[in-house]
């Protein structure tokens, strides 16, 4: 039987974390919106499993126990889950339909399929002037406890927005406007002469080794590059996002008089 509507949606907007320290610490922060708290059935009593439900009473979370298998379906790592798993409800996630701006700045991960490098892209966009990340569901590291841990806590601080493909995630900001860079050794203009003229822009990441996807380059205004020195060709992914989330913004104006002093 289908879920309804609403129930589908509410789904959809939920993060599932585990291993013991990252469930107790988000249960220990009342910022975050527990939907329901998981346990494997095989757990002994101890100072951090005792400490995590005793919270999870507190504030009237649902506690549900499971066989060890069945833990595992629902962590998706059964080797790092520590026999516990927590789904939440950040405020700042949501599909990228909900997402109405009228300026923004974003950072696409187009197959970012690294954890660790997915987390610290999100630390980095958190911490930047930047509105936020869109993170398609399919083709990216799911999010999860590893990139939880390597965002370090940013996680649930930011605006992190989701789509299901890179394909409809960058057709949906077309239509509202967005233009659209591409981060290419081959791009034509150097990310430094980029001005702010443009209200709204997007500014997407290709995967680790191979780069932009070709679906991700048919929707790229442009393609522009990092300038590199020293016969260095590439930089990781996750110091890419950092440069342009940090990047300085100029007007066509400013530029102009810059370089005609």
């Amino acid at each position: 039987m289908d879920l309804p509507k609403r129930t589908k949606k509410k789904f959809e907007n939920i993060i599932t974390l585990y291993g013991r320290k990252p469930v107790l610490e988000s249960l220990k922060d009342e910022s975050v919106q527990i939907f329901r708290l998981h346990v494997s059935d095989s757990n002994k009593e101890g100072e951090t499993i005792n400490e995590t439900l005793r919270i999870a009473g507190l504030r009237g979370v649902e506690v549900v126990t499971h066989s060890r298998r069945e833990l595992s379906r629902i962590s998706k790592n059964s080797r790092q889950d520590q026999g516990v798993a927590v789904d939440i409800e950040p405020k700042k996630y949501e599909h990228i339909n909900d997402y109405d701006p009228t300026t923004s700045d974003l950072l696409v991960a187009d197959h970012i399929t690294n954890p660790q490098n997915l987390g610290m892209i999100i630390r980095s966009v958190v911490a930047s002037p930047m509105s936020g990340v869109l993170i398609p569901k399919k083709g990216c590291a799911s999010i999860d406890a590893l990139v939880h841990k390597a965002s370090a806590g940013t996680l649930l601080k930011g605006n992190i927005f989701f789509c299901e493909t890179i394909d409809s995630g960058l057709e949906n900001l077309k239509s509202k406007g967005f233009s659209i860079f591409g981060l290419s050794s081959d791009g034509t203009k150097e990310l430094g002469s980029l001005t702010a003229e443009t209200k709204k822009q997007a500014f997407v990441l290709g995967n680790e080794s191979n780069g932009l996807s070709a679906q991700a380059k048919k929707f790229c205004d442009e393609l522009i590059k990092i300038k590199l020195h020293n016969e260095v060709d590439s930089i990781n992914v996750a110091a890419a996002a950092t440069l342009v989330a940090f990047r300085p913004v100029t007007s066509s104006a400013s530029l102009s008089t810059t370089l005609n002093d």
